[in-house]
């Protein structure tokens, strides 16, 4: 994926001019994070998917920071059915949303050597890719009036909006050696839907563990 590609390449670029005398790159946090979509009710269940990001904090030798980033997410969530009219429906569906996520948000910390913070702000998810994959069922009537029924598995292309929310973690930062190892648990709530589904709603929430380390 270009996506995945241009964030491992923003990784590596950072830990690089990390090691010059003289830090020329913008962000001086990267991550790693694992989540999971906090959507289940009778017709949905839950998914894993994971996350690549960089972030950077102004005003970072204070106690409340500004914080702007850049993250891939994939996430994924399943719905038992989804009605598609009259004759057409299908059952046992599981979208894949990848996208670009462009967080903004801030900081307050607590404590001297061993930092506590609460993370809040405001996120967009830019979709650059999105897979619905499931089963259809059709129902209809042929020439000679006898009643058809028929199944076909099919993966298909979404089409699903960009997403907008706010998000709240609560994490800290533990120094080692010139590094600062961050663990932040957090939510990301989407506040719009994704598509219009007849009978359903399709929204981009999800929980995270995030793992990752601040350069001094």
């Amino acid at each position: 994926m270009k996506a995945l590609f241009f964030i491992f390449l923003l990784i590596i670029v950072s830990l690089h001019v990390y090691g010059q005398e003289k830090r020329e790159w913008f962000f001086d946090e990267i991550n790693i994070s694992l989540n999971r979509t906090n959507l289940k009710n009778d017709n949905t269940d839950d998914r894993n998917g994971f996350g690549l990001g960089v972030a950077r904090s102004f005003m970072s030798g204070k106690r409340f920071n500004i914080l702007f980033g850049m993250e891939y997410n994939r996430t994924s969530q399943f719905k038992k059915s989804i009605y598609e009219g009259h004759f057409s429906s299908s059952k046992d569906v599981t979208f894949t949303l990848n996208c670009i996520s462009v967080p903004f948000g801030f900081r307050y910390n607590f404590g001297n050597k061993l930092k506590v913070f609460i993370d809040s702000g405001i996120f967009t998810d830019i979709m650059i890719n999105s897979n619905q994959k499931g089963t259809r069922q059709n129902y209809y009537y042929d020439n000679t009036q006898h009643f058809v029924y028929t199944e076909t598995h099919y993966s298909e292309n979404a089409r699903l909006q960009a997403s907008a929310g706010i998000s709240f973690g609560i994490g800290t930062k533990i120094p080692i050696g010139k590094y600062e190892l961050i663990i932040r648990p957090d939510y990301k709530f989407g506040v719009n839907e994704l598509i219009s589904l007849s009978m359903d709603q399709l929204f981009c929430r999800y929980m995270r563990l995030v793992i990752g380390m601040k350069l001094k």
